[in-house]
């Protein structure tokens, strides 16, 4: 069902497009803030299991199909990166090493946008779902890294921004991706999310 849903979206927008809707597409870059247990959980031994403390970046392109002044559709394709800051490990008061997690979340989706002004200037609005896939790595500084991945995850985003012109918009979405959190590939909580800043850049208005 999950993959039905996104393949009608990049359905509609071919066939869109194949009718002479408008389009434009675009690259949109930028920061991330973890959120919920993506940025605190703990394990049972004190272990962090997220990005805790840590940042991340993304970068990726777009397709804008815009039915009218305000409402468009977008197709989108994301690569969000995530460190987290070092964590010394012990055990029975004895000190092992580090840990340091780090997450890749590749993402292809699509956003419904609803301009209070234009395509060209004023704010905006986004809701949209999104397909992802994770990969989590624990790097140990005194034995084998583990990294597990889950693939075709369901997430979600809202947020808004502001176009300054037909070039360039600055941006901001929280995200949320639900996860496995048990089993062999488990990540040991429900959720992925986090707030994004960024710069989007536009083509062919």
């Amino acid at each position: 069902m999950r993959p039905t849903i996104l393949a009608l979206a990049f359905l509609a927008g071919a066939g869109l497009a194949a009718q002479g809707v408008p389009m434009n597409g675009g690259l949109q870059v930028g920061g991330s803030i973890p959120t919920g247990d993506f940025a605190d959980k703990e394990g049972p031994t004190g272990t962090y299991l997220g990005a805790n403390d840590g940042a991340g970046f993304h970068f990726g392109g777009h397709l804008d199909f815009n039915f009218t002044f305000h409402h468009q559709l977008r197709l989108i394709a994301n690569v969000n990166g995530f460190a987290s800051k070092e964590q010394d490990l012990f055990v029975g008061g004895l000190y092992q090493g580090t840990r340091q997690n780090a997450f890749a979340v590749s993402q292809v989706g699509a956003d419904y946008v609803y301009n209070a002004g234009s395509p060209t200037r004023g704010g905006y609005f986004l809701a949209g779902l999104n397909l992802n896939h994770v990969k989590a790595k624990a790097d140990y500084s005194f034995g084998p890294d583990r990294e597990i991945t889950q693939s075709g995850r369901l997430g979600v985003r809202v947020g808004g921004g502001y176009t300054f012109n037909r070039l360039f918009s600055l941006e901001g979405h929280l995200n949320s991706v639900a996860v496995d959190k048990d089993g062999s590939d488990g990540l040991g909580y429900d959720n992925i999310s986090w707030l994004a800043v960024s710069a989007v850049f536009r083509f062919g208005r």
